[in-house]
C-alpha cells in the first residue's frame, strides 16, 4: 500500500500480490489470488481499503493512511531502534524504555493468547 504508483490510480490484486508475497517471504505461486483476494476483503471490512462499486481498484481510505502512518512510525522510532539495541546488548537500554518494552510484549502476548487461546492439555 505504501508504493507511490498507487496513490491515484489505486491498485488490483494483481497489482499487489507479488509484493505482498515478496514482503511474507514466499513464492508467488504459493501466495494465490485468492488468498490476495482474502486479504483485501479483510482490508476493506476493517476500512482500510475501500473498493468503488463495479471496479477491481481499491484505493486506501484516510483512515488506512492513519493506520500505515502510524506503523510506519512505531517501525523507524521504536522497534527497530530497540531490537537492535537488545540484539547488540541488551545492557545498553535504558531502565525505562527497557522497563516499557517488557510490558509492550507482555499485551502482546496477551493479545496473542487471546486471538489464539492454548489447547487445555488433557
Amino acid at each position: 500500500m505504501t508504493l507511490f504508483q498507487h496513490l491515484i490510480d489505486g491498485f488490483r490484486n494483481r497489482d499487489l500480490r507479488q509484493h505482498v508475497a515478496a514482503l511474507l517471504g514466499v513464492a508467488l505461486a504459493d501466495y494465490t489470488p485468492h488468498q490476495m483476494t482474502y486479504d483485501l476483503r479483510y482490508l476493506r471490512l476493517e476500512g482500510l481499503i475501500y473498493r468503488p462499486p463495479k471496479t477491481n481498484r481499491y484505493f486506501v481510505t484516510p483512515y488506512g493512511w492513519k493506520v500505515a502512518r502510524l506503523f510506519s512510525r512505531l517501525d523507524a522510532r521504536v522497534f527497530r531502534p530497540a531490537t537492535a539495541m537488545m540484539t547488540a546488548n541488551d545492557a545498553v537500554l535504558p531502565f525505562p524504555l527497557r522497563q516499557a518494552l517488557d510490558r509492550v510484549d507482555e499485551q502482546l502476548d496477551l493479545l496473542i493468547f487471546d486471538a489464539f487461546p492454548l489447547e487445555k492439555a488433557g
